[in-house]
């Protein structure tokens, strides 16, 4: 078994633990999200991707996103959720390990704080032209069942900024009030880098175009500190550049 498959059965054992009972949930309230569903695909924004973890399914996929992405028409709606989760890279098998990590913080947390936190992939999928994308997915949690599991998630889906298919995928999990960096997760490998409060402290002055020199004389620290920020940043989100690193660290919510 690859690292992929490995990373789809966890993922499915975690989510299996959680027992949704039609009684504990209310389509009424979802259906109360179709009219925004529908407006953000009017706006031409991002897919949207709703999945159902009640029926294993998809409550809503928009229209667009076979044409945009290169998948068979309704294809998505259609099947399961593992079968988009088998076409991901074989070395971006940490995007599953990171929705089993959110499990585990969610079921330690307050319900009421249970909607609090999304995850913000960028990683490489296949898809039915036979060709690999680069995917950036902003997924929030929608609606939790009266017992605190959640059920219904949305998902924001764009093609990545940063086309390199080279590059292994990057995951953060961000509470969506505190704006606190719960985890992250970067590499082929799938080890967990955590980006440092000072990297992201130098990298969010970067974005407001302040050099080195300015940077260290702020936050009274050698330029060559200032340096090796930016270096390990590049590093840690996988770019070419201090450009690249604040593009995507504003979309992955870092900054």
């Amino acid at each position: 078994m690859d690292k992929l498959e490995k990373s789809i059965e966890d993922y499915i054992k975690i989510r299996n633990r959680v027992k949704i009972k039609p009684e504990h949930i209310d389509y009424k309230i979802a259906e109360q999200y179709l009219p925004f569903f529908r407006l953000m695909d009017n706006l031409k924004t991002s897919i949207i991707v709703v999945p159902d973890f009640y029926k294993n399914n998809y409550y809503y996929v928009s229209e667009r996103f076979n044409d945009v992405f290169g998948f068979s028409k309704n294809k998505l709606p259609e099947v399961d959720q593992i079968w988009f989760r088998k076409r991901f890279h074989p070395d971006d098998y940490i995007i599953n390990l990171a929705g089993v990590e959110l499990h585990k913080l969610i079921s330690n947390q307050p319900v009421e704080n249970r909607k609090n936190f999304k995850l913000t992939h960028d990683f490489r999928i296949k898809n039915d032209t036979d060709n690999w994308i680069r995917l950036l997915v902003q997924d929030y949690i929608l609606e939790i069942d009266k017992v605190g599991n959640y059920w219904l998630n949305m998902k924001l889906c764009d093609l990545s900024p940063v086309q390199d298919l080279d590059a292994p995928a990057t995951s953060v999990c961000r509470n969506t009030i505190t704006g606190e960096v719960m985890f992250s997760f970067e590499g082929k490998n799938g080890n967990t880098k955590q980006i440092s409060d000072r990297e992201k402290q130098v990298l969010s002055l970067v974005a407001e175009g302040m050099r080195s020199k300015e940077i260290a004389e702020q936050l009274f620290i050698s330029a060559n500190t200032v340096n090796n920020h930016r270096r390990n940043m590049i590093n840690k989100l996988n770019v070419s550049n201090s450009s690249e690193a604040v593009m995507l660290a504003l979309k992955l919510g870092i900054i």
